[in-house]
């Protein structure tokens, strides 16, 4: 109960921070784009939804796969400061997507019906936080792998990087801003991590 309790704490504080700066966000007029043509004219592949989603997933989660509450407040606490970095940038540099068949953002439309919140999945948000965070995730957990499962997991990480793409949540321009977040702010232990990591109970 004590993980997923902190689990559940993690996510309240994060979606406070995001859903309150996209809603900031929603009060400007004018957005910029950072599109590529070659975005304007992609189709989406709603088939990837499931591995954005799994992001979200693995993130609330995160408490079970850490030794413990230190173990998890570096990795938690270094998801939160991008996330406080990342939101700080859509409020100031609102952008809005790009693709051609941008009209609803379908990833979110249960979460705005359901809240009444400004519908996130109509903006562009640059850096993209499903790719710092899952860099974080791979540079924290990666050490402490055998080398099948270190694959792995960065595959998943690679894959949920080319998702926020292909399910059109965002553009290049906020992959390649996320991923420079990722390595400005990373977790502190990634150099002194041990060699096989075990869960918290």
């Amino acid at each position: 109960m004590a993980p997923a309790a902190c689990g559940a704490w993690w996510v309240v504080l994060w979606a406070i921070v995001w859903f309150g700066s996209a809603w900031l966000s929603s009060f400007w007029p004018q957005r910029i784009e950072l599109a590529l043509d070659l975005e304007r004219t992609a189709e989406p592949h709603d088939w990837m939804i499931p591995v954005y989603a799994s992001y979200d997933l693995v993130a609330a989660f995160l408490p079970l796969f850490c030794r413990g509450w230190r173990d998890y407040a570096v990795l938690g606490g270094t998801i939160l400061l991008q996330t406080l970095v990342a939101c700080t940038i859509y409020v100031v540099l609102p952008q809005r997507l790009a693709f051609s068949t941008t009209d609803t953002g379908a990833v979110w439309d249960w979460l705005s019906g359901m809240t009444n919140l400004p519908h996130p999945g109509l903006y562009s948000y640059a850096p993209s936080m499903h790719v710092a965070g899952a860099i974080a995730i791979g540079m924290f957990f990666a050490p402490r792998l055998g080398r099948t499962a270190m694959l792995a997991l960065w595959t998943w990480c690679i894959a949920v990087i080319a998702s926020t793409w292909m399910v059109q949540e965002h553009h290049l321009a906020d992959i390649a801003s996320g991923i420079v977040l990722a390595l400005l702010i990373r977790p502190r232990t990634v150099a002194s991590a041990p060699a096989r990591p075990t869960m918290s109970s």
